[in-house]
């Protein structure tokens, strides 16, 4: 392609100084302002290549609240100063993210890429009449495990920035823990107890915002190790088909009696039906909060809002004599709006980003595990490193329990999900009330998806 771009730069230039030398040997004799007109026309022209050739091009993107990191806007500036690319980035809260993508796409108006879960997306939006085919770019070949973002399809949709799934656990603030006069708890009895003398000293134990996907972190967590991977296969194959009812699984509705407790002992801020994941992420940085669940990306954060903040992570389950920690099986990253106007722009930055010129900005800050070849992840925290050691070297490590029904992922967004922060702002469902209320939605679903069985 290059060099057919350069033969017909070379043939089109020898044409105007072909057609400047005719003009000349045809005004011969008569003034000179026909070839002075043609010079004219020509620096006009030439003029118009140059402004065209620094002209600024634009993309638009949508961008979760939680994940507009240092890393990803030095990305952006980096385009803008190098490649005269500007990205206008409209950023909303981690709550409102996914309705507005729906909105956006239905209405026709979606910017041109989208940040969300590679490949949670796939179950929640149609990748086929939403995004664009992504299988055949450059960058492709450059991810080190292609199976992690490839759709049903055999089709790659979206692009990702992480190649190990993140691990779930308590982000915890060990000063805390340490004037507090605990250590890191092996059982949930003493986990408990290690709540109750947070609390006691006047600290608050576990911070819990209002958004929605925070708290089911727990859930899919404990739901898995409370199961175990096959009884979570063999459920999800059954309840799918309708074989097996939410209701029928005891130990769902116990996992979610366990959350609540902690709610009614007074473990979690008194504010979490206003809190924002922001709150929580400076509650554990400045020693406000002890503790918070979630992946370890939070704990990125922390030390993002607070360097000198003394971080580590522990797992821990509901469940007696569980020792695994789990995996959120997807990436942050971007899917491309399928017929979005600027394609080949978003092309061309994808292809950018996946170079370690660029990709290395993103983990500057954040190391991680780069879904790229030769990108460097950066030197992995010690908070990081120990879960490394004690469960993923040693192979403690189980899919949560959300991956084995993804095709749901819609469904708990707009249902489950709210019942957990409702159940404890109002205090009118218990576990096995909760389970009920979503088999419920959950058969409604089905029947309106037309699936058989149903």
């Amino acid at each position: 392609m290059k060099k057919r771009r350069v033969m017909a730069l070379l043939l089109s230039t020898l044409m105007v100084f072909s057609l400047a030398a005719c003009g000349t040997s045809g005004t011969s004799g008569t003034s000179g302002s026909g070839g002075d007109t043609q010079g004219e026309a020509s620096e006009t022209k030439e003029s118009e290549a140059k402004e065209e050739a620094g002209k600024t091009r634009k993309i638009t993107a949508l961008v979760q609240q939680s994940r507009n990191f240092d890393g990803l806007q030095n990305m952006i500036k980096k385009l803008e100063d190098e490649e005269n690319i500007k990205v206008d980035v409209q950023v909303v809260p981690d709550d409102e993210s996914l309705n507005m993508i729906k909105m956006k796409l239905n209405s026709g108006e979606s910017p041109d890429i989208i940040d969300y879960n590679v490949p949670a997306i796939y179950d929640i939006v149609n990748p086929e009449e939403n995004f664009a085919d992504m299988s055949n770019e450059d960058w492709v070949d450059k991810l080190k495990i292609p199976d992690n973002v490839t759709a049903d399809d055999g089709k790659i949709y979206g692009f990702p920035f992480l190649s190990v799934p993140g691990v779930h656990g308590f982000i915890y603030n060990k000063d805390v823990f340490e004037e507090c006069n605990v250590s890191v708890p092996t059982t949930w009895e003493e986990f408990l107890d290690v709540c109750q003398k947070i609390k006691d000293s006047g600290k608050t134990p576990i911070h819990m915002p209002k958004d929605t996907w925070v708290p089911q972190i727990l859930m899919t967590d404990n739901f898995a190790k409370a199961l175990g991977k096959d009884a979570v296969e063999d459920f999800s194959e059954k309840v799918m088909k309708n074989e097996a009812k939410w209701t029928d699984v005891p130990e769902l509705a116990e996992v979610i009696d366990q959350y609540l407790e902690l709610y009614e002992k007074g473990y979690i801020n008194t504010d979490f039906a206003s809190a924002t994941y922001d709150d929580s992420i400076l509650a554990v940085a400045e020693g406000n909060a002890a503790m918070h669940f979630n992946g370890d990306f939070f704990a990125a954060s922390v030390l993002e809002a607070n360097p000198d903040a003394n971080i580590g992570m522990f797992s821990m389950s509901m469940t007696d004599g569980v020792d695994v920690m789990t995996e959120n099986m997807s990436s942050a990253g971007f899917v491309v709006y399928k017929n979005s106007k600027n394609l080949d722009t978003v092309k061309e930055v994808l292809n950018l980003w996946s170079t370690p010129e660029y990709a290395n900005l993103y983990f500057e800050d954040r190391p991680a595990f780069p879904a790229m070849k030769d990108v460097d992840g950066g030197d992995v925290p010690e908070y990081l490193q120990d879960v490394n050691e004690k469960f993923i070297d040693s192979g403690k490590v189980i899919p949560e329990f959300n991956y084995s029904v993804m095709d749901l992922n819609s469904l708990f967004e707009s249902t489950l999900y709210v019942y957990y922060v409702d159940a404890p702002a109002k205090g009118n469902m218990n576990g096995q009330q909760v389970m009920e209320k979503f088999q419920g939605d959950f058969e409604q679903y089905m029947k309106d998806q037309g699936t058989e069985g149903f």
